[in-house]
């Protein structure tokens, strides 16, 4: 299974980037008459200046369409999407629809006898559909201090695998970006699935489905990322997981599973006591539903 899924994103990677003319306008007609693209938002809104299919799919935005929400403990989106679920740690549980949770140290695939800061703490998860703009960004300022690739399945991440497959973001393919920030860590971690072709990121280049065993680990200087700035793209649609400690990140109370975000509205906010200071009506944490366990 995994190395046919391997294989079959590799085959659509080539399509995608290929610029023969009849192959290159077949894709993108086909694509535009199936999704809702808003290209009034693009750089640019002319396909001819777009090489392949895979040029317009990860196409960047003109930078008014996105404005940044402002506040220094003003926590954004990193990225346009749907929210699947978002809320509390509960211990090491995090929940992937109503009835289906995953572990938290298998989603970072540590050893069990390692310890994360993030047990208890708060997670949103956002999913990247076909249609959305595919880069993703940073949620708050930080400073890059490692990245692990973790080998894995690339089941498709749409609603419905999400709800039929058991701990499916632990078990596909990712890439987990572990950042310092002045008010504590926090994770973004760029999940693959069937057909994407591979995850670019601004501090490693291209990273495409590979064949590895066992996590590889990279090791950064501290490498520094504002809020909204990008930090890598998708090539293809897929998840995003954000992850914070126990006291350093709270939610707006509006947000809600099935609703729909874009990169760089406000979600939230990130430091000790900064929910209330930034959100003065809105003092509540935005808690996880009531979670029982098992998949269906």
């Amino acid at each position: 299974m995994q190395l046919f899924q391997h294989f079959l994103s590799r085959l659509t990677a080539k399509l995608a980037e290929c610029k023969q003319p009849l192959v290159k306008w077949f894709l993108m007609k086909l694509f535009l008459s199936a999704y809702d693209v808003n290209l009034s938002e693009a750089e640019s809104s002319d396909l001819h200046t777009y090489d392949s299919f895979q040029s317009l799919f990860i196409r960047k935005l003109r930078p008014e369409a996105r404005p940044i929400a402002l506040g220094e403990t003003v926590l954004v989106s990193p990225a346009d999407g749907t929210i699947s679920e978002l809320g509390e740690i509960q211990g090491s549980q995090l929940l992937q629809v109503k009835g289906c949770t995953y572990d938290l140290n298998e989603l970072l695939a540590l050893n069990p006898e390692e310890k994360t800061p993030f047990h208890s703490g708060h997670f949103i998860t956002i999913y990247l559909a076909p249609k959305d703009y595919h880069r993703v960004h940073m949620p708050c300022d930080g400073m890059l201090t490692q990245a692990v690739y973790v080998p894995g399945q690339l089941f498709s991440v749409n609603k419905s695998s999400v709800a039929k497959i058991p701990r499916l973001f632990a078990r596909n393919e990712r890439l987990i970006c572990y950042f310092d920030s002045p008010s504590g860590p926090f994770v973004l971690i760029l999940v693959a699935a069937l057909l994407v072709a591979g995850i670019h990121t601004q501090f490693a280049g291209r990273i495409v489905p590979q064949s590895a065993q066992h996590p590889v680990v990279h090791q950064y200087p501290q490498l520094p990322f504002s809020k909204g700035a990008e930090l890598g793209y998708f090539y293809y649609g897929s998840t995003v997981i954000c992850l914070f400690g126990k006291q350093n990140a709270q939610f707006l109370p509006s947000l809600e599973s099935g609703q729909i975000l874009r990169m760089g509205q406000a979600i939230g906010a990130i430091g000790p006591g900064a929910y209330v200071t930034a959100y003065p009506h809105h003092p509540n944490i935005r808690k996880s539903p009531d979670l029982d366990g098992g998949c269906p």
